[in-house]
């Protein structure tokens, strides 16, 4: 945010090097030197060394925000490609269990189900997934 050029093509991260600025109410975050080692998503859709990700996030109201990301690869597609989605504000009063708190959990019927009580509250998210 400081206005720091992006740091040389010899050093590549996981995350990338990314560098952000205001356009309007707008944050524009500009991301190269990635690593090319991860999956851009859970569908296995995977990247180079090569990608550049320039994403716009901006809020619409004071409970959605428009987030947009443009990918550029070109050792991987032909061209490049957008994403677009809104993300609501979640104003349900119920309680959210981390993902954090079961990564690799392949067994939420057995955890969910009667005479477990992983943390409190659990029995209204079981109810609530038909549980």
């Amino acid at each position: 945010m400081d206005g720091s050029p992006h740091v040389g093509k010899s050093i590549s991260l996981w995350n990338g090097d990314s560098r952000g600025h205001w356009e309007g109410n707008t944050l524009v975050i500009d991301s190269t030197n990635l690593n090319g080692k991860f999956w851009i998503d859970i569908a296995g859709n995977f990247s180079s060394d090569a990608m550049h990700v320039v994403e716009r996030i901006t809020q619409v109201d004071a409970d959605t925000i428009h987030y947009r990301a443009t990918i550029d690869d070109p050792k991987v597609y032909t061209r490049s490609w957008t994403i677009a989605v809104p993300l609501s504000r979640n104003k349900s009063k119920d309680e959210l269990w981390l993902e954090s708190c079961h990564e690799g959990e392949k067994d939420s019927n057995r955890l969910l189900g009667a005479g477990h009580t992983p943390y409190p509250g659990w029995n209204r998210i079981a109810a609530a997934a038909g549980r």
